[in-house]
């Protein structure tokens, strides 16, 4: 049975006069895999942190499970200058204790952190060679969830191949947003859209997201074009004049008035 992690409640999120999110309701639990789309500016990376609550939300609730373990990799990577790689992932770790680690040396070669070396310091490195060492960091820690906003950001093909193989085989549940329409597809079995403050959910990858989207964008054109049909219909039937009209139920009259509206 799922254990929820995280509900939001009724939650809005305002930018000066840009509204977020306005009252989204919604939950992460402990086998989610969920990836989050949507267009850049439309409150995807707001969502993330009003979920992790690094953001108040202006109205609504966030609540998280009694000692949830959250790891989150932003976009914006801050990590002390002063430090070695091996400092920033291991801290004072010893190489004989953490070398017998499978899962370490899994990451640190998947990441290719041997190439950056680890006796390297954080301010002689690259920006995208933070980035590796923050995601290192991250990935060798224990979380219930693990939130990454572009997580493939300077990464090799390779790079993109072996992280999407490690959040697949990982157990625990994970927030992943991304431009990488083929990492989305690779390693989620939900799709969140953050769009006009709402954010839609879709069951599958990115492929089915954008069958569903579209199969829904379908329906809803075809229920807009039945409603115009028959707002002309009553439309025309209004402008009989008012013997007509006066045939004709007062709640007629009303319900013509209120679909032709937006005419």
């Amino acid at each position: 049975m799922a254990v929820n992690l995280i509900n939001l409640e009724d939650v809005t999120v305002a930018h000066g006069t840009k509204l977020l999110l306005d009252g989204v309701s919604l939950g992460v639990s402990d086998n989610d895999r969920i990836g989050v789309v949507g267009r850049n500016g439309g409150g995807k990376t707001t969502l993330l942190k009003t979920l992790v609550k690094t953001e108040e939300p202006h109205s609504g609730r966030v609540t998280h499970a009694g000692g949830l373990r959250i790891g989150v990799l932003t976009q914006d990577v801050r990590i002390d200058e002063r430090l070695t790689a091996h400092q920033a992932i291991l801290g004072d770790t010893a190489e004989h204790t953490w070398a017998g680690d499978a899962k370490v040396r899994e990451v640190l070669d998947g990441l290719g952190l041997h190439e950056v070396g680890l006796d390297a310091v954080v301010a002689s490195m690259s920006g995208g060679e933070r980035r590796r060492v923050a995601l290192a960091a991250l990935l060798i820690g224990e979380w219930d969830l693990i939130v990454l906003d572009e997580p493939t950001n300077h990464l090799d093909v390779e790079g993109v191949a072996w992280l999407a193989a490690w959040l697949k085989g990982r157990r625990g549940a994970h927030l992943v947003v991304t431009h990488d329409r083929w990492f989305l597809d690779e390693v989620n079995e939900t799709t969140w859209e953050v769009h006009d403050g709402v954010v839609d959910s879709y069951d599958g990858g990115y492929s089915a997201y954008v069958l569903a989207r579209a199969e829904r964008d379908r329906m809803a054109s075809t229920a807009e074009q039945k409603r115009v049909q028959l707002a002309r219909k009553e439309l025309a039937w209004l402008r009989r004049g008012p013997p007509a009209r006066t045939s004709k139920p007062k709640f007629r009259i009303d319900a013509a008035n209120e679909l032709i509206a937006d005419e």
